[in-house]
């Protein structure tokens, strides 16, 4: 008797480990949350500054900076086919993929043929803040964050976890 239950308790525990799958409505009710046109509105860098003069060299420390733009000419215009084109006003300037990955993350990937752009080549993660407001981090790259929101809007400002706080 003690078997069969070992067994029964082995496979319900490896049943309860399987992972959640998203539903195709799911799924379609998260990609709606990045369809459509951003801008740019924000950036955050984190520099190497000067800290000071010890005798014999100079020391430096890591400070983030900002760099605000209104009514920003740099967009992100996200389809529904899971492209998306990286606009300069009216005009193109790349394009690439983009989806959701299985750990809920978005992310995009630029598309380069001939002539490889290197500040292109890494993936995007997009971390949505609110309905009109989203950040990307590069990979590989944990010193420059980008903010975007939807042309006309205001950003979400207090439930975003900026660098630099005004």
């Amino acid at each position: 008797m003690k078997k069969p239950l070992i067994i029964l308790l082995l496979v319900i525990s490896f049943m309860s480990c399987e992972k959640d799958e998203v539903t195709p409505i799911e799924q379609n009710t998260l990609e709606a949350k990045v369809i459509g046109t951003w801008e740019l509105y924000r950036n955050e860098n984190l520099e190497s500054i000067i800290d000071e003069w010890t005798g014999t060299e100079w020391t430096y420390r890591d400070q983030w900076f900002q760099n605000t733009r209104e009514n920003s000419d740099i967009l992100l215009e996200f389809k529904e086919d899971n492209t998306f084109k990286n606009l300069y006003g009216e005009v193109e300037v790349a394009s690439g993929i983009w989806g959701l990955l299985d750990d809920g993350r978005f992310y995009f990937d630029y598309i380069q043929e001939d002539n490889i752009n290197e500040a292109l080549t890494q993936r995007r993660f997009i971390t949505i803040h609110c309905e009109n407001t989203y950040s990307i981090e590069i990979e590989g790259n944990d010193r420059a964050v980008y903010y975007y929101r939807i042309i006309g809007t205001s950003e979400c400002f207090d439930l975003i976890n900026y660098n630099v706080i005004d």
